[in-house]
């Protein structure tokens, strides 16, 4: 398997791009746009690091894979090195931070996700590179979800409202602590938290890049239950999506900022959740490989590969499938209503701006692939908690697994171009420490 995906993509994710004629401008200006960041080079090299998955736990014991305590400090140790790798521009946080359920109290000994989120904070500023944050769907569990499960009088509150609550919390304590981070909340009016634009400019001042903060939701919540329709049901398995208001603002976004560029400007979308997409194209690409050779590609090999399957033409890029599953947003039936996965690639697609997607949630699945001329990417992920804390399972040992782990860097270049690699963490952190203990 290649660790490495080195991907320059110009030609085919600009043929079918719609160009808008307008007066050109140098100063964006465009109140759709929360920061903006300027080239000072030929090139500007974003890093996304995703599910860090810090618990903050002080839990240790003398077997190394109980000793939570260190679960944080191999995930800032393998951060640390990519970064130094990568050395970036800046850096995006795409979702889970913190990992603190309720459900692993009794293993870690806590359920504070604002101290956990808080630590996440202060690591990130320590690289004194400016960095940006999406929220996941794990950042909102824990203590601080329970603390507005209720309102002032005692009356229990939506869960909604709850996760609301919870994410305006940890994003007012970014926007007012972190030196380096950047973050807004968004419009109050659409769906999420969390949905934003930094604009990266050229050397004059004109938009080289829109960068586009989507919040992604977390799980089915708050749905009507079938038989009784005053009960509102929370689906902890199956996840949300980009909403159409956040696409709406996002259009107009576009819309705005190339009207005063002169033209149809290129973005980047980062969020958490993937989309449907990411399962279909996926499941094509495999069909159109048959079931017995597509381990081969896909996982071993990483060799860019171009297919015509039953959607069309597919360009596998590079990465890996072991996760076992796609968790994407979610198509089927719950409680009283049937959803559909979300509307974000089509609108995505028909405004002709975005050429790439880059999502987190996954933590084994790496792949990138091209479908109509939009590439969809997974995130090298940080994790030594979420899929490591129920050992009991086989399947549940990601803190000892390193071909997952890792940044993914972004290169912009002054013609908008953009080149995607992979900064692979190698070492086996957990190994490393067992090791240790043995020659104490």
């Amino acid at each position: 398997m290649k660790k490495i995906i080195h991907i320059i993509l110009a030609f085919l994710l600009t043929a079918s791009a719609t160009v808008f004629f307008f007066s050109s401008c140098t100063e964006n200006g465009s109140k759709y746009v929360s920061f903006s960041r300027k080239m000072t080079g030929d090139t500007y090299k974003i890093l996304q690091i995703t599910d860090t998955h810090f618990i903050n736990s002080s839990v240790t014991n003398r077997s190394v894979l109980r000793n939570y305590s260190l679960r944080d400090d191999w995930a800032m140790t393998a951060v640390r090195t990519v970064v130094e790798k990568a050395q970036p521009d800046m850096i995006v946080l795409t979702g889970d931070a913190v990992y603190t359920l309720d459900n692993i109290k009794d293993i870690i000994g806590t359920t504070n996700n604002l101290a956990a989120f808080k630590k996440v904070v202060a690591f990130m500023d320590e690289f004194k590179i400016p960095w940006f944050y999406v929220f996941g769907n794990h950042d909102e569990e824990g203590s601080l979800l329970e603390s507005f499960s209720e309102d002032a009088d005692g009356n229990p509150v939506s869960r909604s409202v709850a996760v609301e609550k919870t994410k305006k919390t940890l994003g007012n304590y970014m926007i007012k602590n972190s030196k380096y981070g950047m973050f807004d909340f968004g419009p109050d009016d659409i769906n999420g938290v969390g949905n934003y634009i930094i604009n990266i400019l050229n050397k004059d001042g004109s938009v080289n890049t829109s960068l586009v903060a989507f919040d992604s939701g977390s799980y089915l919540k708050d749905v009507p239950d079938k038989d009784d329709p005053t009960k509102l049901l929370y689906d902890y398995h199956n996840y949300e999506w980009v909403h159409d208001d956040q696409l709406d603002w996002y259009e107009a976004a576009i819309k705005d900022i190339s009207e005063r560029e002169g033209h149809l400007v290129p973005s980047i979308v980062f969020q958490h959740i993937p989309t449907p997409e990411y399962e279909t194209v996926l499941n094509a690409f495999i069909e159109a490989l048959g079931e017995r050779d597509w381990h081969e590609v896909i996982n071993v090999k990483g060799t860019p590969l171009t297919l015509e399957t039953k959607l069309g033409e597919i360009t596998y890029l590079g990465g890996v499938y072991n996760e076992g599953e796609v968790c994407c947003s979610y198509i089927g039936d719950y409680g009283a209503l049937t959803f559909d996965g979300g509307h974000e690639f089509d609108r995505i697609e028909k405004l002709g701006s975005t050429k790439y997607i880059f999502c987190g949630h996954d933590h084994r699945n790496t792949y990138s692939f091209v479908y109509k001329g939009i590439c969809l990417t997974y995130g090298m992920s940080i994790d030594y908690s979420a899929n490591g804390m129920f050992t009991a399972k086989a399947n549940q040992r990601i803190y000892n697994e390193t071909e997952q782990r890792g940044g993914t860097l972004i290169t912009l270049s002054a013609d908008s171009s953009v080149t995607i690699t992979q900064v692979p963490f190698d070492r086996n952190l957990y190994e490393e420490a067992v090791a240790a203990s043995k020659n104490k």
